[in-house]
């Protein structure tokens, strides 16, 4: 790498590579800018979707990762790697106590009977308007932690 003229930063291969593949796709990669963090999916998707249970969700967080995924490789960029369902069930409960989500009383049996039973869930009043609190529930429900 050559030396930057006086006062301007070098920039490094990783940059030159990242610039690239938002220039061909036209879609930030960082992780900031990323719709796929649990919070901002789920606001997503229920925005479209009236109601949903985590499962559901979490089922099309994994298929829209995996077409995402599809054309990151295609253009040389590595994958990424997304939460476990486990995770994602912890945010679940951070929105749910946060009073971003509500149950909307309707249930259906879960697929093996020692499961508990599938409970959906629509945006709550709070939750449309919300930013902090789907961005980073802990920050949201704890400021005192940052």
């Amino acid at each position: 790498m050559t030396q930057p003229e006086k006062g301007k930063r070098a920039k490094s291969p990783r940059n030159k590579k990242t610039e690239k593949a938002s220039r061909k796709t036209g879609v930030p990669w960082g992780r900031a800018g990323s719709a796929y963090r649990p919070g901002e999916f789920i606001h997503i998707y229920l925005t479209q979707h009236d109601e949903a249970c985590c499962a559901d969700v979490f089922y099309a967080l994994k298929q829209d990762l995996k077409r995402i995924n599809q054309e990151r490789v295609e253009i040389g960029d590595k994958p990424i790697k997304g939460c476990t369902y486990n995770s994602f069930a912890k945010y679940w409960h951070w929105f749910k106590k946060l009073g971003l989500i509500e149950p909307t009383g309707r249930s259906e049996p879960a697929c093996y009977d020692f499961l508990e039973d599938k409970r959906y869930y629509r945006l709550s009043a709070a939750g449309v308007g919300e930013e902090i609190g789907w961005n980073d529930p802990i920050r949201a429900a704890h400021p005192e932690f940052r």
